[in-house]
């Protein structure tokens, strides 16, 4: 089953920042039912680089501290361990990693086609 936002924070409302979606410490229980401990792990260094979202990616950070600025803008999110983000397809972004960050991500891109649902 692929996670939309709606299914991602239900009950709790996150926090929306430049259209970053961010909830701070989701329960061990929506961790679960959200699958991320399945989800593959993705580390880094400080350092930073401009990227592009091909699509929406949903990501838990585990470890570390980054700051992203949305292109355009003049603000920057930070995120830190303990947060689930949902970054939007086609978001344009300048990463900062400030502390070195492992995450587990889950993009729309990477479910199986025996998972999909059936097309109307």
């Amino acid at each position: 089953m692929e996670p939309n936002c709606d299914s991602i924070f239900a009950p709790a409302i996150p926090t929306e920042i430049l259209g970053i979606k961010i909830l701070k410490q989701p329960s061990d229980a929506k961790l679960t039912e959200l699958g991320v401990a399945s989800w593959p792990i993705w580390e880094s260094i400080p350092r930073k680089f401009p990227w592009k979202f091909k699509k929406t990616e949903t990501m838990y950070f585990v470890e570390g501290k980054l700051k992203v600025k949305v292109e355009e803008e003049e603000a920057a999110v930070e995120i830190m361990a303990g947060n689930l983000v949902v970054f939007p397809k086609d978001m344009k972004v300048f990463v900062d990693v400030t502390e070195a960050v492992k995450k587990r991500y889950y993009r729309e891109s990477e479910m199986l086609e025996s998972e999909r649902p059936p097309k109307a």
